[in-house]
This record gives structure tokens, C-alpha cells and sequence, in this order.
């Protein structure tokens, strides 16, 4: 398998590199493409947020991320704070339309809860979140072990609470799928 990891606006390095090693353990390839600016059009002033169906929506269009190959899937990775569809904020969304997903790190960020910075948290949250709508790209649903990576989050905490890894029944899921993840 072979993933796009695009980011939108402001994502640093390390970042980056963190979740294409994190591909890389589960023998997923990818290539890290060049930044593009988040669409202008997708915040909502009155939330102070910006839509994830616009902003995947829109970015489908640009030229230099287009997502007509819907044998490579593309991954979002923005800094920005999102919603989507009546939800007051999501961490991220996989669009199975346009062959990809968008993560939000803004509240993955311990300092969003007035909390300490802490890099290793951040990375850890971040992991989870990529692995989980990668899930969902292969076709898992969420999962009612609170412990896989394919379980609800309603909140930071749950994130917190679930592994990076995926459960015993999601992982038959996705053998019988025909694919091989780590």
C-alpha cells in the first residue's frame, strides 16, 4: 500500500517524518508531498473553525494535490481546528469519495486543555489518529474494544485510553480484506 501525506498550512518536519515512520512500521509507503495552503473558503467565522468536508472538497481541485488516482490514498495533515456536519469538532474524517483523510492536531495538542506541553503526547495522539482513519480508508468501522485503535473518541482522553495497534477482531477485518498491515 502507498499514501500521499500532504500537509495544509503550518506542519513541522518532525511531524511529518514522525507519521511516515509510523506508515512505514505497518508496510505502508509514503511520500511526503509539497505544503498547500488551507482553503479560505472552508472556515466558519461564527465557529472559528474550518470545515473538513470543504477543505477535502476543495483541495480535490488544486493541481498539485489532486486526488484522481483513487489508488493512492492522501492524507491530510493540518494544524488547523475542524468540524464536520453538525459534530462540534472532530480529530479527523475520511472521505472513501476522494480517496482521502484529514487529521487535526490543534486539539491533540495537551496546551488546547491548558495543559503542560508535551511532545511525546502530541506524537502519541497523533499516531493514533492517522492509524484510526487509515482504518477507515481499509473499511473498518469503529470498534467497541476501547482499547483498539478503531474506537469512537469523543474526547482527547478516549484517544488517550486506546492503543496505537489494532484489536484481535480488527485485525481478522482486515486479513480477510487481503491486507497486510506491520
Amino acid at each position: 500500500m502507498f499514501l500521499r501525506i500532504v500537509p495544509v498550512g503550518g506542519i513541522s518536519e518532525d511531524i511529518l517524518n514522525l507519521v511516515k515512520d509510523e506508515l512505514e512500521n505497518l508496510n505502508i509507503k509514503s511520500r511526503i508531498m509539497q505544503k498547500v495552503e488551507i482553503p479560505k473558503e472552508a472556515y466558519n467565522q461564527w465557529r472559528k473553525q474550518y470545515n473538513a468536508e470543504v477543505i477535502m472538497s476543495m483541495l480535490s481541485k488544486v493541481s498539485e494535490v489532486k486526488f484522481i488516482d483513487k489508488s493512492i490514498p492522501t492524507l491530510l495533515l493540518t494544524g488547523f481546528d475542524l468540524y464536520y456536519a453538525g459534530l462540534n469538532f472532530i480529530f479527523g474524517l475520511e472521505d472513501p469519495a476522494r480517496c482521502c483523510a484529514i487529521v487535526s492536531l490543534a486539539r491533540l495538542k495537551p496546551e488546547f486543555y491548558d495543559e503542560k506541553p508535551s511532545r511525546s503526547l502530541l506524537e502519541e495522539r497523533i499516531v493514533k489518529e492517522v492509524i484510526h482513519e487509515l482504518g477507515h480508508y481499509i473499511g473498518l468501522d469503529h470498534c467497541y474494544n476501547n482499547k483498539c485503535v478503531m474506537s469512537f473518541s469523543p474526547s482527547v482522553f478516549d484517544v488517550d485510553k486506546k492503543q496505537k495497534e489494532f484489536c484481535d477482531d480488527c485485525k481478522i477485518r482486515i486479513m480477510t480484506r487481503g491486507i497486510n498491515l506491520g
